[in-house]
């Protein structure tokens, strides 16, 4: 196989994933920075794998949980959602540790991993506030329901203080770094941000019962199942979801238009240099130019 190599993270907590350079559309929006699909694997007494990721680049998986520790070795696959992009190589890695057990949410979790791969899997189902033990860890399961799915759940582990989000705090960011603070905050938050807007913000409801629902974890690092970990802004990225999620209103105009002969076109103008000269920031959107 290549040889890809895993990045430790913390003390034995491993990043695993696959780097998407070249994906430009994500759910139908542009995802001009690629992205990545984030699995982290956890060594203790038993050897946990947090996730998996899309089906091709279940080699680039293996190989890099290789690069640690031998696959067949795995005891635990944790399934926190079931989407293909999060689960495709579900059946490489099950067959690579045969003696694991796939852990997932209840009931949403186990029908989503059934309607994509069959009962064939030795399935262990669970709640939020169920635990399992690794030995020196143990892991505690958070039910996310619409974040963006039924079957989103989030992985804590107490001992590293580490939260395991899934797709809660993911950006579409393809990079060889790994950290927010190695990219940079106002590139990671713009990109945050995206996929809030894109993908989460129907739920804002949703999110603010899961953001109660982790605050009283103590929360020293988020590894979400795509983009950069949160480490050095994990204060800004909760404090950032829970203004997007209240629906509390900016004060400013975005003025959107299309236009064949230039008479809309001189219509938007007008009014954003109405908005301009009110002092409201404004921003003017032709459809024709910008993507949806």
């Amino acid at each position: 196989g290549h040889m890809l190599k895993a990045i430790e993270i913390a003390p034995d907590v491993y990043w695993v994933g696959g780097v998407d350079w070249n994906e430009r559309n994500f759910h139908g929006y542009t995802t001009e920075r690629g992205t990545t699909y984030n699995a982290y694997l956890i060594v203790d007494e038993k050897i946990a794998l947090i996730d998996t990721c899309k089906a091709p680049f279940a080699d680039d998986l293996i190989a890099r949980i290789a690069d640690i520790v031998d696959p067949a070795s795995i005891d635990y696959v944790i399934a926190n959602h079931g989407e293909p992009d999060h689960s495709g190589a579900l059946p490489a890695v099950m067959a690579a540790a045969p003696n694991a057990q796939l852990v997932c949410g209840a009931p949403q979790g186990l029908g989503v991993l059934k309607a994509h791969y069959g009962d064939g899997f030795d399935f262990l189902t669970v709640k939020t506030g169920d635990t399992l033990s690794l030995g020196r860890r143990t892991l505690t399961f958070v039910q996310t329901p619409m974040v963006h799915w039924p079957d989103n759940m989030a992985t804590y582990s107490e001992a590293d203080r580490i939260l395991f989000s899934n797709d809660a705090f993911g950006q579409h960011l393809a990079t060889s770094k790994h950290f927010d603070d190695e990219v940079g905050l106002p590139e990671v938050i713009a990109q945050a941000q995206k996929y809030y807007a894109n993908i989460v913000m129907p739920y804002g409801r949703q999110v603010a019962r899961a953001l109660d629902a982790v605050a009283g974890l103590d929360v020293a690092m988020i590894a979400p199942a795509h983009g950069v970990i949160w480490r050095s802004h994990v204060a800004d990225i909760l404090a950032a979801y829970r203004t997007w999620c209240s629906g509390e209103p900016e004060d400013r105009a975005v003025v959107v238009y299309d236009s064949m002969w230039h008479t809309t076109e001189a219509m938007a103008v007008e009014i954003t240099e109405a908005f301009v000269e009110m002092g409201i920031p404004a921003r003017l959107l032709d459809l024709k130019v910008n993507h949806i």
